[in-house]
């Protein structure tokens, strides 16, 4: 019987669901079930017991649409109905929910709400409820790394790199943001490319930008490789700001602030300027990203070939540019997996140097103390986790722990340039290949 079940799931369900290049290839299949199998129960370990206050946040304002039926139009409308239609879904397995977060509009989570939750008596099937949107949307971006590979060896390979992923792992299981679902959009996006459909392409990358802002500086890249032409080029911006324009157009509509004022306003887009150097008089600054992005800009302009292996290449350049120069929260490194993991099935060399980043990583999460250390497990044991230490307050007396963390962080930013490197030389020498061919 239990073979039975096995076969069904197989042959008729996992085959299926494969992408084509994939379904007549049995190694490929086994492969993919492996560390498909690997993966979930990698996931599944955290789901349950581990979450970020951000969770809290997300699902208090979807809980005003669900149990208050008051509409939520301002910043990240998408995604707050998102949650919004999944917490819906699951009101019966959680007749309880509406008291173990009672939030108000406007309301910060404190620490006291905070303490409620974990030590609440459903806390781990109210966790492993609430991160199952996340679940879908990872385990559709691990089906579009798949799909976007021609090559069988080096999409299994890809799989297994998003699946076991400590990034992805942490971002969306235990930090328990919602990364995930941008960036199945951003590979979406991609997806579409590499099938030749740019229109898809940029509005896929679009509909990204209204889960999280960041993809908006990667739509000038898209649009530049992707148009070939001017007439092309215009449509494809359409394309790419129509979700932004359709979601502030509905937000004005029913009076609530404009959705791009709200982002536009959003401290998160200092992180961008946050670098720069003062050339001597009040306002002559220059932003290192932002020369950085125009100098990138322009010379994609010049030197594209329209291909997707530049667009890919393109993007993750610039995600380099960016986690080298600008600050960022611990789970925004995801947006540098799906490029990343595209640029290691090539080259195994970005294997070792991304493993060695991961550890400068871990240590630049030490600047968020017991809030990314102890605090992120206390669904286990609140009153023992609550008073575990920080490896900040570790180090701290007996070695300034942010000189620590600055040292780990500047090792990172010369990781992230040092790669940069190997890409801009990778394509030179490529060029001069095909010159002499």
């Amino acid at each position: 019987m239990k073979k039975n079940l096995v076969d069904v799931l197989r042959h008729r369900i996992g085959e299926k669901l494969a992408p084509s290049q994939y379904r007549n290839d049995p190694s490929s299949m086994n492969s993919i079930y492996k560390w498909l199998f690997i993966g979930l129960l990698i996931r599944f370990i955290f789901m349950p017991i581990a979450l970020h206050m951000d969770l809290l946040y997300v699902y208090g304002r979807s809980s005003l649409i669900v149990y208050k039926g008051m509409p939520h139009l301002m910043g990240q409308a998408f995604i707050t109905y998102i949650h919004a239609f999944f917490l819906w879904i699951f009101k019966p397995l959680m007749p309880y929910f509406p008291n173990v977060l009672n939030y108000h509009p406007g309301q910060v989570i404190s620490w006291r709400l905070f303490y409620e939750f974990v030590t609440d008596p459903n806390v781990f099937r109210t966790l492993f409820l609430l991160k199952v949107p996340y679940l879908i949307f990872d385990l559709g971006c691990a089906w579009l790394i798949l799909a976007v590979f021609r090559d069988r060896q080096k999409g299994v390979s890809a799989f297994k790199l998003w699946m076991i992923n400590p990034v992805v792992i942490f971002a969306t299981y235990i930090f328990a943001r919602y990364e995930a679902i941008a960036v199945f959009f951003i590979l979406l996006s991609l997806y579409y490319a590499r099938n030749n459909s740019p229109n898809r392409s940029l509005f896929s990358l679009g509909i990204g930008t209204v889960a999280r802002l960041y993809p908006v500086i990667l739509l000038p890249f898209f649009i530049i490789i992707l148009g070939k032409n001017l007439l092309q080029r215009l449509k494809l911006v359409v394309l790419g700001l129509l979700p932004l324009g359709v979601i502030t157009i509905l937000s004005r509509a029913v009076e609530q602030p404009s959705q791009l004022g709200e982002l536009a306003r959003a401290h998160h887009t200092d992180f961008l300027l946050r670098m720069h150097f003062s050339m001597g008089f009040l306002y002559d600054k220059i932003f290192i990203f932002v020369a950085i992005y125009a100098f990138l800009l322009l010379y994609v302009f010049f030197n594209t070939d329209h291909s997707f292996r530049n667009l890919w290449k393109s993007s993750l350049i610039l995600m380099f540019f960016f986690f080298a120069t600008c600050f960022f929260h611990p789970q925004y490194f995801m947006w540098l997996v799906p490029f990343l993991t595209l640029q290691m099935v090539e080259d195994r060399r970005f294997v070792g140097l991304f493993l060695v980043q991961l550890v400068c990583f871990a240590v630049y999460t030490f600047q968020w103390k017991r809030w990314l250390a102890g605090y992120l497990f206390m669904p286990l044991d609140a009153s023992f986790f609550a008073q575990l230490r920080s490896p900040f307050e570790i180090i701290d007396p007996y070695y300034s722990a942010p000189k620590f963390i600055g040292i780990f962080r500047s090792l990172f930013s010369a990781i992230c340039f040092w790669m940069v490197y190997l890409l801009f030389k990778d394509s030179l020498l490529r060029k001069r290949e095909e010159n002499a061919e």
